[in-house]
C-alpha cells in the first residue's frame, strides 16, 4: 500500500513538473514573437531544459524545427504534430518516458512543442522503495512472529500455571493455589477468581466432610444404645420384666431422638436446596403472625414470662413464607427456653426501618462463652455436649434458621454474656 501510494505520488509530481515546464516554454515562445528562428530560441530553451529531459519544436509536417536534449536520445520518440494537448507514457528500450505535446501558433508559425522526460531515476527510486518495503515487510513479519510468541507465552503463562495447579490439586488435594503476579490485568483477575473458587470449594468440602462425620457420630450413639439394649434383652432381659421395660423405654427414647435428628437433617437439606421464587410469595401480616407464635409458646411454656414489643402497624406485611418465619422463631424461642436458668424471662422486640425488618429475642439463661460465638451456627456444634444431651439438642437448629434466612438475604447475629444473657438478632431486607 505504501509502495503504490508513493508511486502514484511521484508520477503525479512528474506530470506537474512537465506541465509547468511546458507553460514556461510556450510563454517564452509567445512573448518573444517567435518566428521559427532557431538561433534566437535554442539558447534560451537550452537553459530551461533539465537533465533527463528533451524539448523539441515540431513543424506541421511532423519534422523537427530543432531539438534540445540532455541524456534523452532523439530517436526514442518520433516527432509528432498535434492539434490538441496530449500527455502519454512511452517505454522504448525498457525506459519509461513521459511525453507532453501542446500545439502553438504565433506570428504565422504553427507547430507543436514536445517535452519528453525520462523517468529512469524515478523507476530506480521506486525500485529501491519497493525493495525497502519488501525487506521491511519481511523483517516486520519475522519480528511479529517472535513478538507474538513472546506475548502469547506471557499471556498463556497464568493459564499454564492454572493447568499445573489443577494437576497438583488432582495429585495433592485442594490446598494448592495459583501464584498471583503483581501486575493487575485480566489474567491476574482470573487467577484471583480461581483461588477464591478453590477456597470456597475447599471450605464446602471441609464442611461436607465435617457434616458427614458429625452426622455419623450423632447416628452412631443412639444406634449403639439401641443395639446394647436389644443385646441385653436378647441375653437375659426377656425373663426380667423390669429390665425388659427399662430397655424398651430407653430404646424408644433413642429411636425418637433418631427420628428427630433425621427430620432436622431433612429440613436443613431442603433449606439449602430451596429455590423459593420471591415474586410468588404472599404478603404476611407481621404483627398477627408474631402474636400467634408468642401465644403458642407461652401456652406450652407457662412457667416462662414471655414479653414482647411489636413496633409495627397492624397492616404491616412482609414477603416471606409463613412456615419459614414460624420455623425460625420456634428454633430461637426453643433455644431461649431450653437453656434457661432460674430467671425464666424471654423478651421479644420487633421493629422495622425503611430498608429492613429487625427481630430481637433475648433470654437470661446460661449464655454462650465469647470464644464459642463464631461457631454456634455450624452444624452439630454444641457449646457443652453434656448439657445438650440433657436438653436433647442436636446442634442443627441455628443452622436451619441461618439457611432459611439466606433464602431471603437475611442475617442472624448472636451476642451473649456467659452465665447472664443471650440475644439473637434477625434482620430481613424489605426490598
Amino acid at each position: 500500500m505504501q509502495y503504490f501510494v508513493i508511486q502514484n505520488w511521484v508520477v503525479n509530481q512528474e506530470k506537474q513538473t512537465i506541465q509547468k515546464k511546458m507553460e514556461e516554454v510556450t510563454a517564452y515562445i509567445q512573448d518573444s514573437n517567435f518566428k521559427g528562428n532557431v538561433s534566437e530560441s535554442e539558447h534560451y530553451l537550452d537553459v530551461l531544459n533539465e537533465k533527463y529531459q528533451l524539448i523539441r519544436i515540431v513543424k506541421e509536417n511532423n519534422s523537427p524545427l530543432f531539438t534540445i536534449s540532455d541524456e534523452v536520445p532523439q530517436g526514442w520518440v518520433s516527432p509528432k504534430n498535434v492539434t490538441k494537448e496530449e500527455l502519454v507514457e512511452f517505454s522504448p528500450k525498457g525506459d519509461r518516458l513521459l511525453i507532453f505535446r501542446k500545439p502553438i501558433e504565433v506570428n504565422g508559425f504553427k507547430g507543436t512543442v514536445e517535452i519528453v522526460r525520462n523517468l529512469e531515476n524515478f523507476d530506480s527510486l521506486i525500485n529501491q522503495i519497493f525493495m525497502l518495503v519488501i525487506v521491511a515487510g519481511l523483517v516486520a513479519i519475522l519480528l511479529s512472529l517472535i513478538g507474538g510468541r513472546l506475548i502469547s507465552f506471557q499471556l498463556l503463562k497464568p493459564i499454564n500455571s492454572m493447568i499445573r495447579t489443577m494437576k497438583r490439586i488432582k495429585e495433592n488435594g485442594l490446598k494448592e493455589r495459583v501464584l498471583i503476579n503483581k501486575q493487575r490485568d485480566e489474567m491476574t483477575e482470573l487467577g484471583i477468581m480461581f483461588n477464591e473458587l478453590m477456597d470456597n470449594l475447599e471450605k464446602s468440602f471441609q464442611q461436607q466432610q465435617q457434616f458427614v462425620e458429625d452426622a455419623s457420630h450423632e447416628l452412631k450413639t443412639p444406634l449403639s444404645i439401641i443395639h446394647g439394649h436389644l443385646s441385653l434383652i436378647n441375653r437375659w432381659g426377656k425373663d426380667n420384666p423390669k429390665v425388659l421395660e427399662r430397655s424398651i423405654d430407653l430404646s424408644l427414647n433413642e429411636t425418637n431422638r433418631l427420628i428427630h435428628l433425621v427430620s432436622e437433617l431433612l429440613t436443613l437439606s431442603r433449606a439449602e436446596e430451596s429455590n423459593t421464587n420471591m415474586n410468588s410469595l404472599e404478603e404476611v401480616k407481621m404483627r398477627e403472625v408474631m402474636e400467634d407464635i408468642v401465644e403458642n409458646f407461652q401456652t406450652i411454656n407457662n412457667d416462662f414470662k414471655i414479653s414482647y414489643t411489636i413496633d409495627v402497624d397492624t397492616d404491616f406485611t412482609i414477603k416471606i413464607l409463613k412456615s419459614h418465619l414460624e420455623q425460625i422463631m420456634i428454633i430461637i424461642l426453643d433455644n431461649a427456653t431450653k437453656y434457661s436458668t432460674d430467671d425464666k424471662v424471654v423478651q421479644i422486640n420487633v421493629r422495622h426501618t425503611d430498608r429492613q425488618l429487625r427481630i430481637e429475642v433475648k433470654d437470661y439463661g446460661e449464655g454462650i462463652p465469647e470464644e464459642e460465638l463464631p461457631f454456634v451456627i455450624n452444624r452439630f456444634y454444641r457449646v457443652d455436649k453434656a448439657r445438650s444431651r440433657k436438653h436433647g439438642g442436636n446442634g442443627l437448629g441455628l443452622s436451619i434458621a441461618k439457611r432459611i434466612l439466606d433464602i431471603y438475604q437475611g442475617t442472624l447475629e448472636i451476642d451473649s454474656v456467659y452465665g447472664k444473657w443471650t440475644k439473637v438478632q434477625i434482620t430481613i431486607p424489605l426490598d
